[in-house]
């Protein structure tokens, strides 16, 4: 019954956290080259990411913010709002997704991030490109 849907639903919640978990793992120990400062020359907006990571888990909180302020500022939210949705999917609740206010913060965001990566591809916005 319902109890044994919650379990099933625990599983997949703590499955997707190990998988999330791995692939972060994997990309750290990988580093692999961005193809698009590589194809094009530009910095994309996650370009100095996997350096931030690793001065996070250094505790070096301004150089990590350094590398990518974008990045720092949306790595936090992405959590919250991933253990929203973990959340609402343990409830049975409808997902954060199909609110209003969600959509408007993920437009926000990505906005954000688009006019993140013009800025530091442009003369005089050079301290926004990673170290």
């Amino acid at each position: 019954g319902m109890e044994k849907e919650t379990r099933r639903r625990l599983l997949r919640v703590a499955l997707a956290a190990l998988a999330l978990a791995a692939a972060a793992a994997l990309f750290l120990a990988l580093r692999p080259p961005c193809l698009i400062l590589k194809s094009t020359g530009l910095y994309c907006g996650a370009c100095g990411f996997t350096r931030m990571v690793e001065e996070l888990l250094q505790g070096n909180v301004g150089a990590a913010f350094r590398q990518n302020p974008y990045m720092f500022a949306l790595l936090p939210l992405a959590g919250a709002y991933l253990v929203g949705e973990a959340a609402c999917y343990l409830r049975q609740r409808p997902p954060l997704w199909k609110r209003k206010w969600v959509q408007v913060l993920l437009a926000v965001a990505v906005g954000a991030g688009i006019v993140f990566t013009v800025l530091r591809n442009l003369p005089g916005f050079t301290f926004l490109q990673p170290v």
